[in-house]
C-alpha cells in the first residue's frame, strides 16, 4: 500500500517529519540454505519493497514475484531474471501476484498517463500477463471513478465451482480525496470480477454497508482481501474502526449480504510500532474448500505488545471461534504485524507469516516467522523462525512498504519479504517443502549489527545477540587532530541470548572505524568484523 507523503518519502522527496532512529545493518547478506528453507535474494537496487510472489500451479519450481513500483522477476532452478514489467495504463506499486489456474494475473495502481501526481491513482490496473518473456499483456482498467482514488488491491479467482469456475476477483480502497480531514470524504470497499466468456472486468460496485473517513488510519475501510468457498461464495474481509470486517456474496458477486463484525482489532489497523515508518495489522483470508472451513488472521495490539490473532469458522462465516494467538507464548511481550495466510490444501494446515521482534528485546530487529496449525488436533500453534539472522528495522525516515506475501502449491511454500542489509533495502525469498516444522530452526548466523542514528547528539552500534560467545573490539573515531579509541570486551552466557547489546556510542557526525571479534562458545565459530562509516 503506497500514499502520497511515503511515495515521496520512498522517492527522496519527503522532508523529516520523524525523529525516531534508522538503522543501518554493516554485512553482507549471503545466499544460505538449510535442510528447510532455501533463501535468496532478489533484489537489492532501488530500494525494493512491498514483494508479491506466485507458484506456478504447472511447474512449482517456477516463482514469479514483483516489488515496488515497478520490479518483476522470475525464478526458476535458481537462476534469477528481474526486468521492469509495464502497462499502458502505468503502475506505480501496490503489486499482487495471483494465478487463476494457470493463467497469471498483476494488480497495480495506476500511473494514468496525461494526469498529474495524485490524480494519476484513479483506477486499479490488472494486467493478465501472456508472456513474461518476452513481456505480453493485457491491462484492464478496474473501478476508474471521476476524482476518487483507487488503492490497494488483492485478488482472489474461482478454479473448482461449475458456475463460476475462472472468475477472477479484485477488492480494494477507493478514497473520495486521500488524507482529507473533511467529514463529507469518505472510504468503501469496492468490487469487481473478471469473466473469462467476455474477457472484462465487470463495473465496481461498493460492497461494504458502511463507509470510513479517509485519513489512512484506524476509522478507515482498507486492507480487504477474499477467498473462494467450496461452492463458489466469495468471502471478504477488512479492517476499519477497530474491528474486522467480514461480508459474502453467494452468487459470484453479484449481490452482497450485511457487513458483519467478525472481530474485535483492538486500537486498530494502524500499527504505530517502534523502528519502523508504519506497521499494520490488516487481514487476510483463506477458505478450505475441502473441510469447509474459513480461516481470518489480523494483527493488534494490547498495552504492551501486539500479536497475531487466527479465527475461523465452519458454517460459512454465520458464528466464528475464540480468537488463536498464533504469534508468541503468553506473557511475552514484543510485536508482531504485517501477517499474511495461506493454506496447505491436502492437509488443512494453516501457515501464517509475519514480522516478529520477539527476539529483539530493544525492538532494534525483527525475524520473519512462520506459525502452524492443524485446528482440527490442536489449538497451539508450532512456530518456526524462517531467517537465519534478525534483520535490523530501518527506523521512521525509511519507507518500507505495508506487507509481505505467501503462497503454498502442492508441498512448496514461498515467503517473500522485505530486508534492510548493509543500509540496504532488498527482497529475499525464502523457499521450502511441506512439512517445515519438523526440526528446529537453526540460526547460522547468530549475531545482527544494526546503527541507531540518535538525530540529537550520537549514534550506537548495537549487537543482537543470538548464541553465548565472547567478543573483543575496538572503535576509533574522530579527525586528524583528535581521536578516540573505545575498546569492549564482554562474554554472553545462555541467559544473554535475544538481546541487543550497545557496542559502541559514537559522537554525531564523527566518521568512525570499527573493529572486532567474535567466538561462538558452542561452536568455536569465529567472526571477524572491520568497518569504516561517515556519519
Amino acid at each position: 500500500m503506497l500514499f502520497k507523503k511515503f511515495f515521496n518519502c520512498a522517492l527522496g522527496r519527503s522532508k523529516n517529519h520523524y525523529h525516531r532512529s534508522i538503522f543501518n545493518l554493516f554485512m553482507t547478506v549471503p545466499l544460505f540454505c538449510s535442510a528447510q528453507f532455501s533463501h535468496v535474494i532478489l533484489d537489492n537496487k532501488n530500494k525494493p519493497n512491498e514483494p508479491t510472489i506466485a507458484i506456478n500451479p504447472l511447474n512449482i519450481n517456477s516463482v514469479v514475484a514483483a516489488s515496488n513500483i515497478d520490479n518483476f522477476y522470475t525464478l526458476k532452478s535458481n537462476a534469477i531474471q528481474k526486468f521492469k514489467a509495464t502497462s499502458n495504463l502505468g503502475i506505480y506499486g501496490d503489486p499482487v501476484l495471483h494465478y487463476s489456474d494457470t493463467n497469471l494475473f498483476f494488480a497495480h495502481l495506476s500511473k494514468t498517463p496525461n494526469k498529474n501526481y495524485g490524480d494519476w491513482f484513479d483506477r486499479i490496473v490488472v494486467q493478465k500477463v501472456h508472456s513474461i518473456h518476452p513481456w505480453k499483456e493485457t491491462s484492464y482498467s478496474v473501478g476508474y471513478n471521476l476524482n476518487k482514488m483507487q488503492d490497494k488491491p488483492w485478488m482472489s479467482s474461482d478454479n473448482h465451482s461449475p458456475n463460476y469456475n475462472g472468475n477472477v476477483y479484485v477488492t480494494w480502497t477507493e478514497f473520495d480525496k486521500y488524507d482529507s480531514e473533511d467529514p463529507n470524504d469518505f472510504s468503501r470497499i469496492r468490487f469487481s470480477k473478471y469473466v473469462p466468456k467476455s474477457d472484462s472486468f465487470s463495473s465496481a460496485i461498493t460492497i461494504s454497508d458502511s463507509t470510513g473517513d479517509c485519513r489512512d488510519g484506524d476509522n478507515t475501510l482498507e486492507g480487504v482481501t477474499t477467498a473462494i468457498g467450496s461452492f463458489g461464495q466469495i468471502y471478504a474481509v477488512w479492517s476499519g474502526h477497530n474491528k474486522i470486517w467480514f461480508d459474502k456474496s453467494s452468487d459470484g458477486g453479484e449481490s452482497w449480504g450485511k457487513d458483519q463484525i467478525m472481530g474485535r482489532q483492538l486500537r486498530g489497523w494502524d500499527m504505530e510500532m517502534p523502528n519502523i515508518h508504519r506497521a499494520n495489522g490488516m487481514p487476510f483470508i483463506q477458505c478450505d474448500i475441502k473441510r469447509t472451513i474459513i480461516y481470518v488472521c489480523w494483527a493488534e495490539e494490547d498495552d504492551n505488545s501486539a500479536n497475531i490473532i487466527l479465527k475461523y469458522s465452519r458454517d460459512n462465516g454465520d458464528s466464528w471461534s475464540d480468537p488463536i494467538e498464533m504469534s508468541k507464548e503468553i506473557g511475552h511481550q514484543s510485536h508482531q504485524y504485517f501477517p499474511n495466510i495461506s493454506l496447505h490444501k491436502e492437509s488443512g494446515k494453516v501457515f501464517i507469516a509475519y514480522y516478529d521482534q520477539q527476539y529483539s528485546d530493544k525492538h532494534l530487529f525483527y525475524d520473519i516467522s512462520l506459525s502452524q496449525i492443524d485446528v482440527s488436533k490442536s489449538s497451539i500453534p508450532i512456530i518456526h523462525t524462517i531467517t537465519k539472522q534478525s534483520i535490523p528495522l530501518p527506523g521512521k525516515d525509511v519507507f518500507y512498504g505495508d506487507y509481505l506475501d505467501i503462497d503454498l502449491v502442492d508441498n512448496k511454500i514461498a515467503v517473500i519479504y522485505s530486508t534492510y542489509y548493509n543500509n540496504k533495502m532488498a527482497v529475499e525469498l525464502a523457499t521450502s517443502t511441506i512439512p517445515v516444522m519438523d526440526v528446529e530452526s537453526d540460526r547460522t548466523i547468530p549475531y545482527s549489527r544494526a546503527l541507531l542514528v540518535d538525530k540529537d547528539s550520537s549514534s550506537m552500534i548495537y549487537l543482537n545477540v543470538k548464541s553465548p560467545g565472547k567478543i573483543q573490539g575496538k572503535c576509533k573515531y574522530g579527525n586528524e587532530l583528535v581521536k578516540k579509541k573505545i575498546k569492549v570486551k564482554r562474554n554472553w552466557t545462555k541467559g544473554d541470548i535475544n538481546t541487543d547489546y550497545l557496542l559502541f556510542s559514537i559522537p554525531k557526525g564523527k566518521s568512525y572505524k570499527l573493529k572486532y571479534k567474535i567466538r561462538e562458545i558452542t561452536t568455536r565459530r569465529k567472526y571477524t568484523y572491520v568497518s569504516k562509516k561517515q556519519l
